[in-house]
């Protein structure tokens, strides 16, 4: 007879669901028996799911950015700006990369030495990138980038596998080795724990926030390129409301809200999953409104039965 805890077990929970939005999304359009156009179709989230890979590893840290998909649009608004200014596309790119990095370093400053809970300050950061992006843009939209860069996101593997996509699962493999392989993936789970244990067992944990939050923010810069890649211009609104979509790729992909438990592989599982409902309502014309609803909703399905879970399998210990 097959163990409760491993029935219980959340990867199965995750195929469950993938299954499941695979499914709705056949229903709602035969396209979806077309592997070119599923892979075709997560070129549109690439950006949000290379955020989300980090994102479950501060979560496993046991802390919260608010601000990813606003700290993307402001490193686009500042490169626009720039390359607007005549600034040479080769080098905003590691530019891009270190203004992500330092705005979300900023998050993991004011976190640390504040001891403000970070779901508190990143919603104030929010505010204060969105806002910042529309200074520097306004209403206009920056383009004219040169075609070398915008044709990055357009190439594919075999003609088939887009190249964001192939740099995610790559990135989400070598995260969930670093994270489950390693010391320093290690020290992570344990700050998320019990960070008061971890920081008494010789773990610099403020330095380890600060850190995390920094490769946050360095991916947030890598997803603003591919952004500005995939879209060819720059505007203030781009990502608005991506917040969701990571979080809840996230905790559909297994990590712990609490803290000390995370998984970057069930997040790409996840990423697929809200590819496949986010497409199929699209496909069906459903306004984004509503996809947001239904999103909030999964969220909140997805807490509930993490929560059923943990308890079953703790019975069954």
């Amino acid at each position: 007879m097959l163990n409760a805890r491993k029935l219980l077990r959340p990867e199965l929970t995750i195929v469950v669901f993938l299954l499941l939005s695979f499914a709705a999304g056949v229903l709602l359009s035969p396209n979806f028996l077309d592997i070119r156009f599923i892979l075709a179709s997560t070129i549109y989230y690439t950006e949000l799911g290379l955020i989300a890979l980090c994102f479950a590893l501060l979560m496993t840290l046991g802390e919260l950015d608010l601000s990813v998909a606003a700290n993307m649009t402001l490193v686009t608004c500042i490169l626009g700006v720039l390359h607007r200014m005549g600034v040479n596309m080769a080098f905003l790119i590691p530019l891009g990369l270190v203004f992500g990095a330092l705005l979300g370093l900023l998050n993991g400053l004011l976190v640390t030495i504040t001891g403000l809970p970070s779901l508190i300050i990143t919603i104030g950061t929010l505010s204060v990138y969105r806002g910042l992006a529309q200074v520097l843009v306004g209403d206009a939209a920056i383009s004219g980038f040169p075609q070398w860069f915008l044709s990055f996101g357009k190439i594919t593997l075999f003609g088939v596998i887009p190249l964001p996509l192939i740099i995610i699962i790559i990135v989400a493999i070598v995260l969930e080795i670093l994270l489950k392989r390693n010391f320093w993936g290690r020290k992570i789970s344990a700050i998320g724990l019990n960070s008061n244990a971890a920081k008494y067992s010789g773990v610099k944990v403020n330095g380890m926030k600060r850190e995390i939050f920094a490769i946050q923010g360095f991916f947030c810069g890598a997803a603003a390129l591919l952004s500005i890649s995939r879209l060819e211009v720059v505007k203030y609104s781009i990502g608005t409301g991506g917040e969701m979509d990571v979080v809840t790729m996230v905790l559909l992909g297994g990590t712990a809200f609490t803290g000390g438990k995370g998984t970057c592989l069930g997040t790409l599982a996840a990423f697929f999953i809200i590819v496949f409902i986010r497409t199929g309502m699209r496909l069906a014309t459903i306004s984004s409104y509503v996809q947001i609803a239904v999103l909030g909703v999964l969220l909140i399905v997805i807490i509930i039965i993490s929560n059923k879970l943990n308890m079953l399998v703790g019975q069954n210990s």
